[in-house]
């Protein structure tokens, strides 16, 4: 389940192993973006960290089983005739990695680092395993339960249900009883799921909305004027928000009877559009996609990422938007099945990237309990950042709330990007109290810093000059020029 080891014959010529069946729609989207960039892994990784006596043979035991159970941990890539295709292989090796850093002068860093090296080489999806667990020992009784997996074989929700049935099994050895049967459906289930999809109905329905959506929609849009392929790791800036600004997103939410996702995404749109000066700017929405109870009980790659298109008007109050990206996101989300691949391919567009950047919102419940220890999942990379990437989630215990901007490197630097993440969050906080003193336009709202008011107001410029009137100044042009 972890080590990157050869998986088997990875090419054919005319003959589909036994067991073998094609990739969903999401999982071409996935296998090309990987082809197109081979040294750029489209990985996700999360890590627990765990405090206590840890069971370090009953966690492996358990994280075999859950994999085997899901199946997307024991899944690997063939090419037949430049075709690929996927099969569940129970010979692969199942083995869970175990690294003493405790003896490392900062073992927590050396951890880190450690983690970052893994979900960011490069991988042969048809040569290396597609997962990987491993426990990172930084001290007494003190380990990190890490846990990467090629986008191809497991999405975001997959990877956090292969986390809890692990808990899940591991909590019932400890406590000597029998675990819960496995509701995870067969990974050709999943895919059958898919192929009925595509021809149905529903399907045509959302290509014609998604059609019509982006027919002209135009180039991304973004906070940079260029764009630039996607690195392996990217830069990240952010952290807990001040606990009244949660109170001023509660608060809202309860005046506009809406939720975190939509304030957020309208807050960001209209950042968006003062700083680019657009009235109309795209988003992208990442989505589960797993619209079915079977799909949301499994593994496999199901998500998705859907584009949200929203007008800005300057004279619109944050009522008006926040209603506007209820809308919008509603619509996505009845049609959010249909891949975004399909999206870009129906609109004829050459870039390969999102519309806009990503909103990414995971509000999702991170406590992970092993037994009498308890975890909180963090998620360490989503996947690589091709411009933007806006990151709200729950910190420590569910107590704090998260706001971090992830972007690309190459567009992004350091200093820009710490910028962008303090001026947004003084705007979300200046859009969330916007309409309690009375409506106020989203146009009226500031962008700026108070030094940045300091260097603009009171706007000074040269000396100024005694008055003279207009007799003098023709005086004065004779006595300078009495032949002209």
């Amino acid at each position: 389940m972890v080590e990157a080891v050869p998986s088997g014959d990875v090419t054919t010529e005319g003959r589909i192993p036994d067991g073998a069946f094609p990739l969903s729609a999401a999982q071409q989207g996935m296998w090309f973006a990987q082809q197109l960039d081979p040294d750029v892994p489209v990985n996700i990784a999360q890590c627990v960290e765990l405090v206590g006596a840890l069971d370090v043979p009953l966690l492996s035991e358990s994280m075999i089983t859950a994999g085997r159970e899901l199946g997307s941990a024991f899944l690997r890539l063939v090419e037949v005739d430049g075709v690929p295709y996927q099969l569940v292989d129970p010979t692969l090796e199942a083995s869970v990695r175990f690294v003493d850093l405790q003896h490392e002068p900062d073992p927590r860093a050396a951890a880190k680092e450690w983690m970052r090296q893994e979900y960011t080489a490069p991988l042969d999806v048809c040569r290396d395993r597609l997962t990987t667990s491993a426990l990172l020992c930084i001290g007494p009784d003190r380990h990190y339960w890490y846990s990467r997996v090629h986008h191809v074989a497991l999405d975001g929700m997959g990877s956090v249900t292969l986390v809890d049935r692990t808990a899940e099994l591991y909590t019932a050895a400890v406590e000597g009883r029998a675990p819960g049967p496995s509701k995870a459906a067969e990974l050709t289930d999943v895919a059958r799921v898919d192929d009925d999809y595509r021809t149905s109905a529903r399907y045509r329905a959302d290509r014609e909305y998604w059609s019509a959506r982006v027919s002209t929609i135009g180039e991304p849009h973004s906070l940079v004027d260029r764009s630039a392929p996607a690195r392996a790791r990217s830069r990240t800036t952010g952290g807990q928000i001040p606990d009244a600004l949660v109170d001023h997103l509660e608060a809202a939410t309860d005046r506009h009877d809406s939720s975190t996702a939509f304030e957020v995404i309208a807050a960001f749109a209209a950042y968006l559009s003062r700083m680019t000066g657009r009235e109309e700017v795209a988003v992208s929405l990442p989505v589960t996609a797993r619209t079915t109870a079977l799909l949301r009980r499994s593994g496999g790659m199901v998500s998705n990422v859907v584009p949200l298109r929203l007008h800005v008007r300057p004279d619109m109050t944050n009522t008006d938007l926040v209603a506007a990206v209820r809308l919008e996101v509603t619509a996505a989300l009845r049609h959010q099945r249909y891949p975004h691949i399909d999206i870009r391919r129906d609109a004829a567009t050459e870039h390969q990237g999102f519309y806009g950047p990503l909103i990414n919102v995971m509000l999702f419940h991170n406590e992970i309990t092993l037994g009498s220890i308890v975890g909180r999942l963090e998620l360490l990379s989503t996947g690589p950042i091709t411009d933007l990437a806006v990151n709200v989630y729950h910190g420590v215990a569910g107590t704090s709330l998260n706001l971090d901007l992830e972007a690309n490197p190459d567009l992004y630097s350091e200093d820009t990007l710490a910028e962008h993440h303090a001026r947004f969050t003084r705007f979300l906080g200046a859009f969330l109290i916007s309409d309690t003193e009375g409506p106020r336009r989203i146009g009226d709202l500031d962008l700026l810093d108070e030094d940045e008011h300091r260097s603009l107001v009171p706007a000074t410029g040269r000396a100024g000059f005694a008055p003279v009137t207009l007799p003098d100044l023709l005086a004065g042009a004779v006595r300078s020029n009495p032949d002209g």
